[in-house]
């Protein structure tokens, strides 16, 4: 019997016969022929083998060595060769295996090849992961023949041929695998890769992302930076565009949390199958809108977040994880993209659209949106842009998002997939059985047993709640209700009375679908069983916006803590276990028609927007960490006051809340909804005849507005809301309000560079706060007087202003002041060359504002303290804090806070000399502080500009430049200290003659001309 001959060449050569290691052929040129003949068909004359093994001998000699290397492999390998005079040939006929014939033939089956999907069968996949796994390594890896280039050469082209198909093959079972959601499987995979092309950039790409997919996303950016260091190092180039953006994807995805979804009140039950095919289509790359259709109780917000649960608890599919958006508390799709935003902690900032600055921070991200209760957001009566138009332009300018929406309404999109859901199952007949078989009848259960410890049901009892569950059609809220009243009724007769409401309906309420009858008859009944005290409860709750607290259902239902827990007893309340309250939205619906048929509704919705507001101004300035939770736990309900009061046109009661709504929306860095709510206030409020009440709300809330609008770099709007709040302030008798707004409009005309007017006003605001007793005034007054006397250059009075205002911080123990100060003294001694104080000022500032979580002021400290470590002569550590700065400055839509970060980076560029990359730096910062109408940071920039254009060889622009800032009264001092600096280089290159024209030209330039100047001069 003839024994098997194994040839393995794919990675080291090995040679097995009968399963033994042959390990006696001789010589490696022995087994390099051997290697040679089993891979060909056909028959190769004595002379050609005698050249392919010994090219630099003589032909005879050639033929000697090659005669004597046949005899011995005939002695040992007689059957597996065909020799003759002539010839030589491998015999394939004979008993051998080929590890690279295998190989290719696995690849080239039929079924190895992708279908027009890209989808690969059973058979085929079985086919390619075999083949990859007989890929050990390159051919004949690590083996080599001396004085034989011909062998070599026929190797290297069959080693480079069977490499591209292995990374044909790996290539599609990674794509497969990803697909699939299998990224450890996919992770393997592009190893391989990798291993046989360590350069290829989309196997390095997709190598990055599989880690992350597989939670480990510090190990991603490590590998970026491997790949980046070798790619620099074998062919001095950087990633490609793709790799960077994907690296940037990664780092945003650590620096956020996975999901922010509720934990469940109760346990999920039921709902197996829905749950998988829900999941199953939202893992489909063509699957974007997933709409969870049905009517009020069907339980579509308890599947959206079991399924977003289990999608968190695996973080592969999403990259930037799962965000849950509860919609049914907010009053039109206006405010859709705040609750987004809010939802994903995301602040907006400048002066450009909301919805456009929600796109662009989402269009970067592979993230999940759970919008709950999506049905009122839509629809003809709210004209011609709805909620539906905003979710088609996410999903167009946000490619990786997803999005799964609940609601009683079709979408009607062409993107949109239609998930109908129907009640849990239920027995079809009263007859014995595995009655716990039955989500419904698990949840009659489970709920019955949270309201009646001693509930044990018997067969009986079964077949009532089968009964129930049959007449309420699954429906999980119906059933959740019905089975709450297993404390005062045993199973028969809740199904009973229920019956007695089904007949009701059917003969007198023809009008209301059928999928509705049942859970109509459940609020009927359940209203019908309350005693009138507590229909009168339960209606007045309505007015509640999410959830709230039992001080807060007392003071505007008037009603004791009895009959609100009588309630909860009865489902119709839900006690979280923070004590707290909260209503099923259509059961809030249900009360509130209730309320709207009595006389009760507008004296309770009083009640409940003066708790509210009264709740609001206790905060006192609404910015401390403490008064922000408070807030943030009432926030739908404080809105809801807010609205209700402005409507009520109470400007009393508007100006006591405004000073708490301030600070929250100014320290939470929510400018935009900040704005939004005086704005609402103001136009109701302008319906008013003029009165000395009137004239003082215009002004506290125009005044405040302007404030947020400020934060954010919209001076011009800021500037409008203050010249209407000047027309109002002679008829206020405020002095703490004159303060105020002469402080804001000095804030207005220190960017616009008129550093002296911007002193004198903060002077005069610092005298009214002074004589009002206003120590926050008074603190803030000093502050920015000691801003602008470090613009003017006056370092020392500077420096006493700001510990005055530290001063006064401290005694009132407002930490965010005390930072903002800290802040202010480190620019100070940057200012002045005190390197190692302004370094100290930073961290001591930098760590109140994480104290108070503050990432506004802290993105501020980081931006000094990179312009700091510039001029240490770190300029690592200088990009490093300005990128970051400049990150948080940009999610957060600041324009001005972006500018500041890019005319550093534009210095740290200049310094290093990549100069390309400056320009482009301070191009893009110096549009934006024009946008802004910062014309302090257009001059800080400009001068920047100056030395780029001095490096580039274009000292004449340099010098015209210089002579412009250097000209300009609103160049501050630290300005001009860092113009003649580089007015001393612009010296040493231009001649007296050519510098003395080019700064008279530089005099005679207007801001417009310099800037225009700056930008085309940018590149030779």
């Amino acid at each position: 019997m003839t024994q098997l001959l194994a040839i393995h060449l794919l990675g080291p050569i090995k040679i097995e016969l009968d399963g033994r290691p042959l390990t006696d052929l001789g010589t490696r040129k022995a087994a390099a022929l051997l290697a040679f003949l089993v891979c060909q068909t056909r028959p190769f004359s004595r002379e050609t083998l005698a050249d392919l093994l010994w090219d630099d001998r003589d032909p005879q000699q050639a033929q000697a060595n090659l005669r004597s290397l046949l005899s011995g492999m005939r002695n040992r390998l007689k059957p597996y060769l065909t020799i003759t005079r002539q010839t030589v040939a491998f015999n394939h006929k004979s008993a051998y295996w080929l590890d690279t014939a295998e190989f290719l033939r696995l690849l080239q089956h039929e079924e190895a090849k992708p279908g027009p999907y890209g989808t690969i069968s059973a058979a085929g996949l079985q086919a390619l992961e075999t083949a990859v796994a007989l890929y050990r390594g390159d051919f004949l890896d690590g083996f080599y023949v001396r004085e034989s280039r011909g062998f070599e050469e026929w190797a290297a082209l069959e080693r480079e041929r069977l490499q591209r198909q292995a990374i044909i093959a790996l290539r599609l079972l990674v794509d497969r695998s990803q697909a699939q959601g299998e990224y450890a499987a996919a992770l393997g995979y592009v190893n391989q890769l990798i291993g046989l092309d360590d350069l290829n950039e989309r196997a390095n790409r997709d190598k990055m992302l599989l880690l992350a997919r597989n939670g480990r996303l510090n190990a991603a950016l490590r590998h970026y930076e491997a790949y980046k260091t070798l790619l620099a190092k074998e062919l001095d180039v950087l990633p490609g565009q793709e790799t960077i953006n994907l690296y940037e994807q990664i780092l945003a995805a650590r620096s956020q949390p996975p999901h922010n979804l509720p934990p469940p009140a109760t346990p999920f039950v039921g709902r197996t199958r829905e749950l998988a095919d829900a999941r199953r289509r939202l893992g489909q790359p063509t699957c974007r809108l997933l709409t969870l259709l049905g009517p009020g109780g069907m339980g579509k917000t308890r599947l959206a977040l079991a399924v977003a649960g289990e999608i968190a608890a695996n973080p592969g599919l999403f990259l930037h994880g799962v965000r849950y958006v509860p919609l049914a508390e907010i009053h039109g799709p206006a405010l859709l993209p705040t609750a987004v935003a809010n939802a994903c902690n995301f602040t907006f900032q400048g002066s450009s659209d909301p919805m456009a600055q929600l796109c662009e921070f989402l269009r970067p991200r592979e993230m999940l949106l759970v919008l709950d209760n999506f049905e009122h957001l839509f629809g003809p009566h709210l004209g011609p842009l709805d909620g539906v138009d905003m979710l088609l332009t996410l999903l167009q300018e946000a490619p990786q998002l997803k999005l799964l929406v609940t609601s009683r309404t079709r979408l009607q999109l062409q993107e949109e997939w239609v998930f109908d859901l129907d009640g849990l199952h239920f027995p079809e007949s009263l007859a014995g059985e595995n009655w716990e078989s039955y989500s419904a009848i698990r949840l009659f259960r489970q709920q019955a047993e949270r309201v009646n410890h001693h509930f044990a049901p018997d067969e009986r009892d079964y077949q009532a709640m089968a009964q129930v569950c049959r007449m309420l059609d699954g429906q999980p809220l119906g059933i959740e209700l019905a089975a709450a009243w297993a404390r005062q009724f045993n199973c028969s007769e809740i199904a009973q009375q229920i019956q007695g409401d089904l007949d009701f309906l059917s003969t007198s309420l023809r009008n209301v679908p059928a999928r509705h009858r049942s859970l109509t008859a459940v609020f009927d009944h359940s209203w019908q069983l309350l005693a009138p005290a507590e229909q009168d409860v339960f209606t007045r709750l309505a007015v509640f916006q999410g959830s709230f607290s039992r001080e807060a259902a007392e003071a505007v239902t008037q009603a004791g803590y009895k009959e609100i827990e009588a309630l909860a007893a009865k489902s119709l309340l839900h006690r979280r276990a923070d004590g707290r309250y909260d209503m099923h939205e259509l059961l809030r619906q249900y009360a509130a028609q209730q309320l709207g048929r009595t006389a009760e509704e507008i004296p309770t919705a009083g009640r409940h927007a003066r708790y509210y507001l009264d709740l609001l101004a206790a905060q006192g300035s609404g910015d401390g960490t403490d008064q922000r939770q408070t807030i943030l736990m009432d926030l739908p309900n404080i809105r809801a006051a807010w609205d209700w009061t402005a409507r009520q046109r109470d400007c009393a009661k508007l100006i006591q809340a405004a000073r708490p709504l301030h600070g929250f929306y100014s320290v939470q860095s929510w400018f935009q909804e900040g704005i939004e709510a005086f704005q609402f206030a103001l136009d109701l409020l302008a319906t008013l005849p003029p009165t000395k009440d009137s004239a003082y709300g215009f002004c506290d809330l125009l005044s405040r507005k302007a404030r947020l609008h400020i934060h954010i770099g919209q001076l011009e709007q800021a500037r409008q809301a203050l010249d209407k709040a000047m027309t109002y302030l002679p008829q206020v008798d405020d002095a703490e309000r004159h303060s105020a707004i002469l402080g804001y409009v000095a804030i207005t005309r220190f960017y616009a560079g008129d550093f002296q007017q911007a002193a004198e006003l903060a002077q005069e605001s610092l005298r009214l706060a002074q004589a009002a007793g206003d120590d926050d005034g008074t603190a803030f007054a000093y502050n920015f007087l000691g801003s602008c006397y470090k613009a003017l250059g006056d370092y020392a009075q500077a420096g006493i202003h700001f510990r005055q205002s530290s001063q006064v911080y401290q005694k009132l123990n407002d930490k965010l002041g005390e930072a903002m100060t800290l802040n202010n003294l480190g620019n100070l001694a940057q200012a002045t060359g005190d390197f190692a104080t302004a370094q100290a000022h930073y961290l001591t500032c930098s760590a109140l504002f994480k104290t108070i979580s503050h990432t506004h002021g802290a993105a501020t400290t980081l931006a000094n303290a990179g312009r700091l470590a510039l001029k240490q002569g770190d300029t690592t550590q200088a990009r490093q804090l300005l990128l970051e700065s400049l990150a948080l400055k940009r999610e957060q839509k600041d324009d001005r806070g972006t500018a500041v970060a890019l005319v550093g980076l534009g210095g740290v560029s200049v310094t290093l000399g990549d100069l390309d990359r400056a320009a482009d730096e301070l191009n893009e910062g110096l549009a934006l502080s024009q946008r802004s109408g910062d014309t302090k940071l257009m001059l800080e920039a400009l001068n920047v500009m100056a030395a780029l254009a001095v490096k580039r060889g274009q000292a004449e622009i340099g010098q015209q430049l210089l002579a412009f800032i250097l000209n300009h009264k609103a160049t501050a001092q630290e300005v001009r200290d860092a113009a003649q600096d580089v007015l001393a280089e612009v010296t040493a290159v231009l001649p007296a003659d050519r510098q003395q024209e080019a700064a008279a030209a530089g005099k005679r330039l207007d801001l417009a001309t310099a800037v225009t100047l700056a930008m085309v001069g940018k590149r030779p």
